[in-house]
């Protein structure tokens, strides 16, 4: 008997000493069972596949474990000098230690080895050694006519954090029961068998990561039957092309002997900086056994990761661990742009790196080069001369048109597609739902001009809808793939019992506000939540109950699972995320970013948040630049402050657009404002009271004390007011037709109705530029029962007069 580890869908990870053939027994069945929390699953038939050292690989069919298992992140300890101490290392298996008895009723008493958890730590010196020593940190005492303890704990897997780091292969003599000898799996990696079969059940080459720097670094995707899950470039679906010149010039850079330097790769969103960086960061860590053995540090594998969006203040600097590793290390900032704070604090942090340090890489990816880099550069001179690369769509097509690059494309999202289905990932999609689940529209062919993101989502949609040779009916590729997910959406609400509680209409509204707020915490993630919950029940309002409320936090977070620092992660790419949040917009005529962007629950950083990812949108969805001009200019001591710091970070001809934006918005509450004082007093009515909270068209639908809590106690809210609006000025004219409360992609599947036509977006006209009629007629419509009681009122006060008059004389 020992133990092992599911490490991607129907392989085992075990010691090959437990499952090696028996003398007398060859032919034997090799029986699996899964354990979860002390309940023992069913018995599993499987099969050695393969085997080299103490370690063996088991197949199974992934159904079979009656669980779905996602693959694991394979880790190794790189840190001399780990902050605050070194990581605590876990192993779950089935020792003799963890015998127990269950006392029998008339009949003898019966024993069974129970789950046991062992904890302990990896000393640091054996870090580059060829076996790790784990120091327990309970050791169990000697057990009569045993040999060890330890006995069945052989084939556990060794974790830190969650990466997997290595295998349990026997008990070290001489220390009490106190240490385990560890085989690490950075040794497996070397072996290319076994990374192909862990490339067949995965979907992807394993890639060894530094797991005792996993509080930097972020993690990788975790599989699912979902567009953002195969669009995402951390994914790594679509194999790398066509940008060897640019790949070149960065392997080029990091086999440079500076200490320290930083490079900048630059452009517009969906030409492939993300992706380029991935591979980058493959490419200089993969394993090269031969190159272990070199003294040239430079070609010896390296430490690489996409640094933590989010990091917790602590003392010693966590970035201070860089300093300290055994490998060379690359380290790669996304939107750097709208990180620079904690580039300077990285930057610092190594600003006295010198050797016999090993070499470190900060490779900066950013959409623009504006102001800040120049300054960056001033600040870090000696530090920040590595290469400057800016990519543009082009950049892609040097070795392959876009037609061949689609097809390819198209190729790699099948084979991951019937990847996931295999390894038991859920998966819904039917592509006869289509027409059902998306509305109409102009597509947009892929062209010379289309980045790499365009040309993976025309290729992905087509796999989609089985349409190889491009969509039909008018569909284009985000509607196709927004649909896609609509799916994941509705699997993961109604796994935690939410189907009948969250509309779907609901659904999107969740899932943009919780791409555009980011949570650092559950505080943060609740008022998220309750933000868009508001604002979907903006006309009745609906309390949201504390038990809704945990399993929304659960649901969302399963649903997009953090991969960096923060609660939880989010919808992507941008393009998807631009699409939803535009939709979002034009179906609430234009309510949404007004209510998400001074809601009273969301801290400033959240805000700053939502602002920078609608600054992303609008180069893909313009039209939202006038819907949030409009708020900024409405609201301006909360959000001008926070939109002059990301007009920062725009390219030159987007800030520019930017202000412009803003500033016609300014001019227009300038012109209402002269206009209002202008006007004859005697046929001036009063000015136009704020807009209503986003939730009413009544004063009776403001947020009180009764409904709802007063907001949450983080010092970046703002309290909402209880006595006013939470907007300020004139509302802007709604156009013609019904509104919808909230826009679902799914509206006609399940409710039979196709939804109106688009409207098409205005520029913000004043109220008080409409004419007296059109005034009245408004006010009418928006106040029924009260014009009622007015015309009532009218009617009656001649009659009364009247009457009075004839009694008194």
């Amino acid at each position: 008997m020992g133990s092992g580890c599911v490490v991607a869908p129907g392989l085992i990870l075990t010691a090959y000493h437990v499952v090696q053939p028996v003398d007398g027994l060859e032919g034997a069945p090799i029986v699996v069972r899964v354990m979860d929390s002390g309940a023992e699953g069913s018995r599993v038939d499987a099969e050695l596949a393969w085997h080299r050292w103490d370690a063996a690989l088991l197949v199974c069919r992934p159904q079979d474990l009656k669980r779905e298992f996602a693959p694991v992140r394979w880790g190794e300890l790189t840190c001399a000098r780990p902050a605050p101490a070194p990581p605590v290392c876990t192993a779950v298996g089935l020792p003799l230690a963890a015998l127990r008895r269950i006392y029998g009723s008339g009949t003898a008493d019966r024993h069974y080895r129970g789950e046991h958890e062992v904890t302990g730590r990896i000393n640091v010196v054996d870090n580059a050694s060829r076996t790790y020593s784990l120091q327990i940190e309970s050791a169990p005492r000697d057990i009569r006519g045993a040999d060890s303890p330890w006995q069945g704990m052989s084939g556990a897997g060794v974790f830190c954090d969650e990466a997997l780091i290595g295998l349990v292969t026997d008990a070290l003599d001489g220390w009490g029961n106190g240490r385990l000898d560890v085989l690490p799996v950075r040794r497996l990696l070397d072996d290319r068998q076994f990374c192909e079969f862990i490339h067949r059940a995965a979907g992807t080459w394993p890639r060894l990561e530094p797991a005792d720097l996993d509080a930097l670094f972020d993690t990788s995707p975790v599989p699912a039957a979902a567009s953002s899950y195969l669009l995402s470039p951390r994914s790594e679906v679509v194999s790398f092309t066509g940008l060897a010149t640019e790949m070149t010039e960065l392997v080029d850079w990091c086999r440079t002997g500076k200490s320290v330097d930083v490079a900048v790769v630059h452009g517009p969103g969906g030409v492939g900086k993300t992706r380029l960086g991935v591979e980058l960061a493959r490419r200089v860590s993969g394993r090269r056994p031969e190159a272990e053995r070199l003294a040239d540090d430079l070609e010896a594998p390296w430490a690489a990761g996409f640094l933590h969006l989010d990091l917790p203040a602590q003392q010693p600097s966590p970035y201070a661990m860089l300093r300290h590793l055994i490998r060379p290390v690359l380290v790669v900032v996304d939107y750097a742009e709208s990180r620079l704070d904690q580039v300077e604090q990285l930057l610092a942090a190594l600003a006295t790196h010198q050797p016999p340090g090993k070499p470190v890489r900060i490779l900066l990816l950013a959409r623009s080069l504006p102001a800040w880099w120049e300054r960056l550069r001033a600040r870090y001179g000696t530090m920040t001369n590595g290469p400057v690369i800016e990519l543009s769509p082009h950049a892609l097509y040097r070795q392959q048109d876009p037609h061949d690059a689609r097809e390819q494309a198209a190729l790699a999202f099948t084979q991951r597609i019937a990847g996931l289905r295999r390894a038991g990932i859920p998966d819904d999609w039917d592509p006869d739902d289509i027409a059902a689940l998306v509305r109409a529209s102009e597509d947009t062919p892929v062209n010379e001009d289309a980045g790499m993101l365009a040309v993976h989502m025309d290729a992905l949609a087509g796999v989609l809808a089985h349409t190889p040779d491009g969509l039909e009916d008018g569909l284009s590729p985000t509607q196709v793939l927004i649909a896609h997910e609509t799916k994941h959406w509705d699997r993961a609400f109604t796994a935690h019992g939410l189907d009948d509680d969250i509309p779907p209409e609901l659904r999107p509204v969740l899932v943009a506000v919780q791409r555009m707020a980011r949570a650092k915490d559950e505080d943060q993630a609740e008022n998220a939540i309750r933000t868009a919950w508001d604002f979907y029940y903006r006309r009745f309002r609906k309390p949201l109950d504390a038990d809704t409320a945990m399993k929304l936090l659960r649901a969302l977070r399963d649903l997009y699972p953090a991969t960096g620092g923060g609660y939880w992660g989010g919808l992507g790419p941008d393009t998807l995320t631009a699409a939803l949040i535009d939709g979002i917009e034009e179906a609430s005529d234009e309510q949404f970013l007004e209510h998400i962007l001074t809601s009273p629950y969301l801290a400033e950083d959240q805000v700053r948040h939502c602002l920078s990812i609608v600054a992303r949108a609008i180069p893909t969805r313009p039209d939202l630049r006038t819907s949030v001009a409009y708020v900024i200019v409405y609201r301006p001591e909360r959000l001008m402050p926070l939109a002059e710091d990301i007009a920062e970070q725009l390219p030159e001809d987007d800030r520019e657009a930017w202000w412009d934006a803003v500033t016609a918005m300014q001019d227009d509450l300038a012109a209402d404002q002269r206009n209002f004082t202008t006007e004859d007093p005697a046929d001036t009515a009063e000015p136009p009271a704020p807009v209503e909270p986003a939730g009413s068209d009544d004063a009776d639908t403001q947020q009180d004390t009764e409904d709802h809590d007063a907001g949450p106690d983080d010092e970046g809210a703002v309290e909402p007011d209880k006595n006013t609006a939470l907007t300020s000025g004139p509302p802007r004219d709604a156009s013609p037709g019904p509104r919808r409360a909230a826009w679902a992609p799914d509206t006609r599947l399940r409710t039979g109705r196709h939804p109106a036509p688009p409207r098409a977006r205005v520029s913000y006209v004043s109220p008080l530029r409409r004419t007296v009629t059109e005034t009245v007629r408004g006010f009418i419509e928006d106040h029924v029962l009260l014009s009622l009681f007015i015309g009532v009122s009218l009617a009656v006060t001649p009659v009364t007069l009247i009457l009075i008059w004839t009694v008194s004389s």
